[in-house]
């Protein structure tokens, strides 16, 4: 009974995680999920024009398909019809599916065949144009906001190390010494790994004497420029250790949170040169990258599914039912992206000869990007949490302080109440431009979804 009990509620978790994906109420819909994205997976092998085409119209009218059920399930009478939880595949979540996919198939194939005619007006609203920039587009875009999303359960790790690591805040020196500690183990860290990066896989990159584009050459200009990286942002990290030092705010919170950045910019740096290395010894495909890159995608998934779940029910259209169809319209549009740039479809022509070309260029975007991220970021979080001082205020944090003030005067007596009411502070925050609604609580004392 009792492992029953746990099996029930590990169940119920992954149920919660995955918005219900895997339960008898969806599994029908998620089964038909797989199938298409497994066939147009291996049709994507076929690097052909014509098959781009094909796959562009499969990709669109499927994604099509689970929007409209996502629409389906905002109507409450139709809960029931494509969500009956007594049988797994029941006629109706057929016949629901059918009707979707029928509908979707009219529309994309009329908008294929208007936007085809000499006589369609508008160029670039042509079907050829379109759909497979939009994709390609999809697919970088989502790639290079990840990191928006990963740093949320980042953040949220952080802030549990550094609350079990520094379990008296009031104790300064202990937690100057442990956050001080923590400083050392995080400049540490990413030198260690790229030390062992570099002598664990330098046979991995044979030696092409002559060849410019010797993989050992570049794997070694690699090496240099992440050590250069390393430098840079260990720099970022000991300037906002010492304002946090001024501030008398001892943390270990900066620390972890560069160390788990860092594993994102060590491997997205290590994926670039390792497909940099397939390209020039025109090698197979990298099996281990490949499912680096799932595992990092199905956890920024779950972290997109999070902080979405914590919203529905302040929307009208999505709720814990239609929101796993979303993702389905979505993860198709994605992987699409990725194979229309190899298949080339309407006016886009292959771009790439492999995938490993496509992961130079994605993994050297998100690198950037990733940097850039924690250059800016690091800092940021830190004044939001008043861990150091903020440069900037947001309105609402402005009304926040100004309140807290008059209520302070009002307490020591400095200031009168009856001399002051609540009309004329409001006419004074108008008069001063902040005549905005309150948001609650200001940023800095939010929970991070």
């Amino acid at each position: 009974m009792n492992e029953t009990s746990k099996f029930s509620k590990i169940r119920e978790k992954l149920s919660n995680l995955f918005h219900r994906i895997f339960e008898p109420s969806h599994i029908f819909y998620t089964i038909t999920f797989f199938i298409v994205v497994v066939i147009i997976s291996l049709l994507s092998f076929i690097a052909s024009p014509i098959i781009g085409n094909v796959l562009l119209f499969i990709t669109s009218t499927f994604s099509l398909t689970f929007i409209f059920l996502t629409i389906f399930g905002v109507v409450p009478n139709l809960k029931s019809f494509l969500f009956s939880p007594d049988k797994k595949f029941d006629r109706r979540k057929i016949f629901s599916l059918i009707i979707a996919f029928g509908i979707s198939t009219v529309i994309i194939a009329l908008y294929f065949i208007l936007t085809s005619l000499p006589e369609f007006p508008i160029q670039f609203l042509k079907w050829d144009y379109v759909l497979p920039y939009l994709f390609v587009g999809i697919y970088f875009g989502w790639n290079v906001i990840q990191i928006f999303f990963i740093r949320v359960g980042f953040e949220q790790y952080s802030i549990k190390v550094d609350n079990w690591v520094l379990k008296d805040k009031e104790d300064f020196k202990q937690n100057q010494f442990l956050s001080s500690i923590f400083l050392i183990l995080a400049l540490a860290v990413p030198v260690l790994i790229q030390i062992g990066t570099y002598f664990g896989f330098i046979d991995y990159f044979e030696a092409d004497p002559g060849n410019l584009f010797d993989p050992l050459l570049w794997f070694n200009g690699w090496n240099i420029a992440m050590f250069v990286v390393i430098v840079i942002i260990s720099w970022r990290l000991v300037t906002i250790y010492i304002k946090s030092q001024r501030n008398e705010t001892p943390n270990v919170f900066s620390s972890i949170f560069y160390i788990l950045i860092w594993i994102i910019i060590w491997y997205r740096s290590f994926s670039f040169i390792n497909s940099f290395r397939s390209v020039a010894q025109a090698g197979g495909i990298d099996f281990f990258r490949i499912l680096m890159d799932i595992l990092l995608m199905i956890f920024t998934t779950i972290m997109v599914l999070k902080g979405l779940g914590t919203k529905v029910t302040r929307s009208r259209i999505l709720n814990e039912d239609n929101l796993a169809f979303l993702l389905f319209a979505f993860t198709i549009l994605y992987i699409e992206g990725q194979i229309v740039m190899i298949t080339g479809a309407g006016a886009l022509t292959g771009s790439f000869t492999d995938r490993n070309q496509i992961s130079m260029l994605n993994n050297f975007l998100i690198l950037v990007v990733t940097i850039s991220f924690y250059w800016w970021y690091s800092e940021y979080t830190l004044e939001r949490k008043g861990l150091i001082l903020r440069k900037a205020f947001k309105p609402e944090e402005v009304i926040v302080v100004v309140k807290d003030f008059k209520e302070y005067l009002i307490n020591s007596g400095a200031l009168d109440a009856n001399k002051i009411n609540d009309w004329e502070f409001q006419n004074f925050l108008k008069q001063k431009k902040l005549n905005i609604k309150e948001s609650g609580k200001p940023e800095s004392e939010k929970v991070d979804e």
